[in-house]
């Protein structure tokens, strides 16, 4: 599933800006006055390349995914963010390039509780995969404008929870007619690389997550119409083994994901 968290393409649009609106203060909020269901379709393709030794080759994968999206308004002014029909195909090659096997798959339904109309959960936090596919600025902005979203990916080296920090930092780009729908577009530029590893664990780890992507937010009824996102993560670890010194344990993967999101129907 954290292929699914990471997936993503930018779309590079062009299109007419409303020139009357430059001075304009935007409020980018989701309506939660009513019960309803947006489902939105969900297409994601990663390649992953992974290996365990210095000199090793790398192993290569692909992985492909699609299903739906889901945000389902509750009476109580709160939303869940679901993932659901999703069909999975992950590709394996051979060293030399070679698809050798295809395993395909239906991923569990995945539920994300309790969203509030600023796009943050319980407690007022911020969670990675919404701020990943459906950002929102922390406060009103003007064409042109930007805002830094906090954005922190988990972090396990030998059962210590650690984290990856950085932004997504949000431009409001201008004005789009996306599917018939007059959208307001937020251009992202997402960097999480700061991990801080403590003395006590001696080892080295680096991680870095960046990207871009492109969101289409609907300002007059408060809903996204979608969203395109890629994504580049990078993660290397080396830890010497505490009862052999010659002995080393290297990890090194790197990856390129890329998602589409596009809203199907709105159930009242």
């Amino acid at each position: 599933m954290n292929k699914i968290l990471f997936g993503l393409s930018l779309l590079i649009l062009t299109g007419c800006v409303n020139s009357d609106n430059k001075s304009e203060i935007a409020e980018f909020t989701l309506d939660f006055s009513k019960p309803k269901k947006y489902i939105y379709s969900f297409s994601q393709t990663s390649t992953s390349k992974t290996k365990w030794k210095k000199n090793d080759q790398f192993d290569k994968t692909k992985s492909v995914a699609d299903g739906n999206l889901n945000i389902r308004i509750k009476e109580n002014n709160l939303a869940d963010l679901s993932v659901t029909d999703l069909e999975t195909s992950l590709i394996i090659y051979d060293k030399k390039g070679k698809e050798i096997d295809t395993i395909s798959n239906t991923a569990p339904v995945m539920v994300i509780q309790n969203m509030n109309q600023n796009g943050t959960f319980e407690n007022n936090e911020h969670n990675f995969m919404f701020d990943l596919i459906f950002p929102l600025p922390t406060k009103n902005i003007k064409l042109g404008e930007s805002d830094k979203i906090p954005m922190q990916i988990p972090f396990n080296v030998n059962g210590s929870k650690l984290f990856i920090k950085g932004h997504n930092t949000l431009r409001y780009n201008g004005i789009e007619t996306i599917d018939g729908k007059q959208c307001a577009v937020l251009i992202g530029e997402i960097d999480i690389s700061k991990i801080e590893i403590p003395e006590e664990l001696e080892s080295t780890h680096k991680s870095s997550t960046t990207g871009n992507g492109t969101y289409y937010f609907d300002l007059a009824n408060k809903y996204f119409v979608g969203s395109d996102i890629e994504v580049k993560m990078t993660t290397a670890s080396e830890k010497k083994n505490e009862k052999s010194k010659n002995d080393i344990s290297f990890g090194n993967t790197n990856s390129e994901s890329k998602i589409e999101i596009r809203l199907i129907k709105i159930e009242e």
